[in-house]
């Protein structure tokens, strides 16, 4: 079979849920080829082969940091790219399959190209972002604004140039069903946030070579019998993670005798780190460390020697989303403590399928005092529940499963 992926942003060099993907494939004895963005202006131009895959670099301004308009621009740059490397470099090449995720939406016009000019077989959507209601959920525009009716018929001509259409869960695929009826009956199917498994590593608490958390100025506190039960939440700190809500809750459960050993690591970047700085300026919490970035074996270092990973969503998301961070802590066998929007059916694996940890609604800090709470009660069971969530990755989120459902897509 042969395989082309198209990527807004990809670095053969960095782990991510993609990479993993297309490894698999190529592991498989798949011809795999990528079109991917990536701000680095030295890449090589033309068909590189690197690890095994050809690769056309799109050389693209960076867009963290950047204003919106500036975003929407290089956003909108981006079809008009792609189609001029599959009109030169890519020209010859006939494809069994075409795979691209959300986001963007903006890769329509590409699709429409695809459809309209070329001999490929199967268009296949990974649905990871459901834009443009994502931003109106955000308060970024309005429906009534142009902006939003723009985006939702590019959003429409994306599904409608899609074969398939593979969704994150089972919510994904009833909200994407409901809201856009004039998606064929068929097209759309489960497609997992999948990752390479492997085996499990690390340290227990205390142990530590080199590059500890500890020597960049991030630790973990043990008290001994009455240690501190250590919640690390990373990645990305911006508006759907619910910073505000998030350090509203931990401000109340420092103000609780009851929560005084519970202690809270956030490292990562974001739109909403100014208001995390800020937070820590004026309150002054002992409960609460913060850190922009640690390198990735500190990092992991200090993930492993804690009691729970953390994921966050907004209450006002209408969506349902799906965080792959959630796999990253089954990777390591860590369990997980939930804080989301009523939309998502994240918690329902983790709470009910997976059995792998806790959950409580955003934006009640009530709710997440009472389930800190009820996690220090029966703190001796957290081992199991990690080794729960562990099982499950190896049997529901492994990347051969995404591969598969991709090679059926092909024999239909």
């Amino acid at each position: 079979m042969k395989i082309l992926f198209l990527f807004q942003i990809f670095d053969h060099k960095k782990s991510t849920i993609y990479l993993d993907l297309v490894r698999e494939c190529r592991d498989r004895g798949h011809e795999v080829f990528l079109i991917a963005g990536n701000t680095d202006m030295s890449l090589p131009d033309g068909i590189c082969d690197v690890d095994g895959m050809k690769t056309v670099y799109m050389k693209l301004p960076d867009q963290f940091g950047v204003n919106p308009v500036k975003k929407a621009l290089i956003q909108m740059s981006i079809p008009r790219r792609m189609k001029q490397i599959l009109k030169t470099e890519l020209k010859d090449q006939v494809f069994d399959i075409i795979a691209y995720p959300t986001p963007p939406i903006t890769l329509a016009p590409v699709l429409g190209y695809i459809k309209k000019h070329r001999k490929d077989g199967v268009n296949y959507l990974m649905l990871k972002d459901i834009f443009p209601q994502n931003a109106v959920d955000l308060k970024m525009f309005s429906e009534r604004s142009p902006i939003y009716r723009y985006y939702r018929r590019m959003e429409g001509k994306l599904y409608e140039y899609s074969d398939r259409i593979g969704c994150m869960s089972e919510a994904n695929m009833a909200y994407l069903m409901e809201h856009n009826p004039k998606i064929p009956e068929g097209k759309i199917e489960y497609f997992p946030n999948t990752v390479k498994v492997h085996d499990i590593g690390g340290k227990k608490r205390g142990q530590s070579t080199g590059n500890t958390p500890e020597a960049t100025g991030e630790s973990i506190p043990d008290n001994g019998h009455d240690r501190t039960l250590s919640i690390v939440f990373g990645g990305n700190m911006g508006r759907p993670q619910d910073i505000e809500g998030l350090l509203d809750s931990i401000k109340c459960c420092g103000e609780d005798p009851m929560l005084k050993n519970v202690h809270f690591s956030f490292i990562g970047d974001g739109s909403e780190s100014r208001k995390i700085e800020a937070f820590i300026r004026e309150e002054a919490p002992e409960n609460l460390t913060y850190s922009h970035a640690l390198d990735r074996e500190a990092y992991e270092t200090l993930l492993q020697d804690a009691d729970l990973g953390m994921i966050s969503l907004g209450a006002d998301f209408t969506i349902p989303n799906f965080p792959s961070r959630l796999l990253s802590y089954m990777q390591i066998a860590k369990p997980v403590f939930a804080v989301v929007d009523e939309a998502t059916d994240i918690d329902t694996v983790i709470t009910e399928k997976a059995c792998c940890g806790y959950a409580c609604k955003a934006g009640d800090a009530k709710s997440f005092m009472a389930v800190l709470g009820r996690i220090l009660e029966e703190r001796d069971s957290l081992e199991e529940l990690g080794l729960r969530g562990r099982k499950y990755l190896e049997e529901h989120f492994n990347t051969g499963i995404s591969v598969d459902i991709l090679e059926k897509a092909c024999t239909r």
